[in-house]
């Protein structure tokens, strides 16, 4: 009887040693077949307009991701790379694109500021096409297309605010093969102080600088051609050079004057009454900048005429901890962030070699059971 029961208890551990060796063969299949589980999922992407707009306008594009928690964006169409560069760099590395962050319910959404595209100028009017991709499964994607236009007129004057005796000077391009534009600077009530004619490229382009010598005020620049239905109308202020070096003081402390010949003061950074200026840095670069929730872009980047008041800013990119804070913006002024972003302390995804580990230790763990 005493040797039945010991032979039953050697059958029982011989089971349960059997029942163990199977779940630790299911625990590590698990493990290791477990990003091949996480693929499944679908990816969309569309954008909100009539299926056109003009460079330089804002584009919301948007959709769904239930494959992960990162999308990225990459566009392609004539003169770009057909695995598509990132939607804010035309210049960047082929099949790269930008991040943006999926929340919570699955859904996407980013403000594409098209004027902030590196090598805008390659861009032409034509049908592109915007992919959107999971980041860790790229395979799981979905293309959208818009047509993007070139506006018949695009120009913009620099320095704006400009000083008497200032240098200004107007760039853009023209949408159609003009073969030059009349430049008029006029003020409020539609006086015309000065008219200049500028030649225009094969390209499109065009650039001519003239000198200030009107009173300060505020002005308009407008550009025209016969061939042209619409006329572009830009606003020139042009202020004392006491006025910039004021607007230039930071508050408490009191300037000192220094004389220094021929030097003109530095002018501030063109932006309409009401709003302010927002630099935004990054350590580690690249990550994706949030604006009161909408993505508008990836450090480091200027985000100019931003209405005054109080603004969320968030700065988030995989493998670190986000970054928010709440600014607020005054009439001109310029905030600078150049945060320096801390690593996220979550778990490192296993690898192989880890489950190996975990294998090798389980089964000495075994081992030392049976013996015992």
């Amino acid at each position: 009887m005493l040797f039945s029961l010991m032979r039953g208890q050697k059958m029982s551990i011989v089971r349960i040693n059997k029942v163990f060796s199977i779940l630790v063969l299911l625990i590590a299949a698990i493990c290791m077949f477990q990003p091949v589980m996480g693929a499944d999922g679908t990816v969309s992407i569309a954008y909100r307009g009539s299926g056109g707009s003009y460079i330089g306008d804002t584009v919301i594009l948007d959709g769904q991701n239930t494959a992960g928690n990162i999308t990225f964006l990459r566009i392609t169409g004539p003169g770009l790379p057909s695995e598509g560069v990132p939607i804010y760099d035309l210049n960047g590395k082929p099949g790269s694109g930008n991040s943006v962050e999926v929340n919570p319910d699955g859904t996407w959404k980013i403000a594409w500021y098209t004027s902030n595209i590196k090598a805008v100028e390659k861009m032409q009017t034509a049908r592109y096409y915007v992919t959107a991709a999971d980041l860790t499964h790229p395979e799981i994607s979905s293309t959208t297309s818009l047509v993007m236009k070139k506006a018949e007129f695009y120009a913009k004057t620099t320095p704006n605010p400009a000083t008497t005796d200032d240098y200004v000077s107007i760039t853009g391009s023209s949408e159609r093969g003009v073969s030059y534009v009349q430049i008029d600077v006029t003020d409020s009530s539609g006086k015309i102080y000065h008219t200049y004619t500028s030649p225009v490229s094969g390209s499109g382009y065009f650039n001519y600088g003239f000198h200030v010598d009107m009173q300060p005020g505020q002005y308009f620049v407008r550009v025209s051609n016969p061939a042209i239905k619409i006329p572009l109308q830009m606003d020139l202020t042009i202020a004392s050079p006491q006025a910039l070096i004021s607007a230039n003081t930071t508050p408490g402390i009191i300037p000192v004057s220094v004389a220094t010949p021929a030097m003109n003061p530095v002018a501030l950074p063109q932006n309409l009454p009401g709003t302010g200026t927002l630099t935004l840095a990054s350590t580690p670069t690249g990550a994706s900048v949030f604006l009161d929730s909408v993505m508008m872009g990836t450090t480091p980047m200027d985000l100019n005429n931003l209405p005054s008041g109080s603004h969320l800013i968030e700065l988030k990119t995989p493998g670190y901890q986000p970054y928010s804070l709440q600014v607020t913006l005054t009439d001109g002024a310029r905030v600078t962030l150049s945060p320096i972003l801390q690593k996220t302390p979550s778990a490192i995804p296993l690898s192989p070699v880890t489950v190996l580990i975990g294998l090798i230790i389980t089964g000495a763990i075994a081992l030392i059971w049976r013996r015992m």
